[in-house]
């Protein structure tokens, strides 16, 4: 079993294509770098295995017919050494002065030491197997990301799939509820602590039983 690269599987089978942005590939996430396994040149490759590639590319086209939206993908394929170093990170008690500015922006209520203790990071992440993604909207009409209440990996109850409207608008709120709605109509199913996560058929829908530890580099572009 092999990983697509579904940025170029887009291009051909989606009504619009999926726009990407890694985050773990640059210095804007909570850790303020990018991660053991992402090039910095390769924010623009979302890997993953082939159903759960086919059926991002029908949520795309559902979106883009029913509301002239489309997705912006924040991670998908993640190397099992990433989530290595997303946990050995975690465990330091050290904070540098870059590490105090991300926490004020990804988890200003607690400490990064409680992440995989609360259920934000997981040390056998769904995404080393190909079949998960993180996802906003983004208006097609003005190319902009749609309010959806916090940022992505915002580690906080404001990302729970339980708050309302009163807790975060309802602009955001309705953003939300399309992208859960479009997610499910295609076997996605949602994570209750993070409003962007979705794996495809859960850990029923891994297509490997080994996680993957492939490098993303712009090589994978050409693959």
């Amino acid at each position: 079993m092999s990983l697509i690269n579904v940025t170029l599987l887009s291009q051909e089978h989606c009504l619009e294509p999926i726009q990407a942005e890694l985050k773990y590939a640059t210095s804007d996430n909570l850790v303020g770098r990018p991660l053991n396994g992402y090039h910095r040149e390769a924010t623009d490759i979302v890997l993953l295995t082939p159903k759960a590639g086919e059926r991002l590319c029908q949520v795309q086209n559902y979106l883009v017919k029913t509301y002239r939206y489309g997705l912006i993908v924040y991670d998908a394929y993640r190397p099992r050494r990433a989530v290595l170093d997303l946990f050995n990170w975690a465990q330091q008690e050290h904070e540098n002065e870059i590490e105090k500015a991300r926490q004020k922006i990804h988890y200003p209520h607690i400490k990064k030491q409680q992440l995989f203790a609360l259920g934000y990071v997981d040390a056998d992440s769904n995404h080393c197997y190909g079949n998960t993604v993180d996802v906003f909207l983004v208006d097609l009409a003005t190319q902009q990301v749609l309010d959806m209440g916090v940022c992505y990996d915002y580690m906080d109850e404001l990302s729970h799939l339980t708050v309302t409207a009163n807790d975060i608008g309802e602009k955001a709120y309705r953003h939300r509820s399309i992208l859960l709605e479009a997610m499910e109509k295609f076997n996605f199913e949602s994570y209750k602590k993070e409003f962007w996560h979705y794996s495809h058929q859960g850990k029923q829908g891994r297509e490997v039983t080994q996680p993957f530890d492939i490098e993303i580099t712009p090589i994978l572009k050409l693959t």
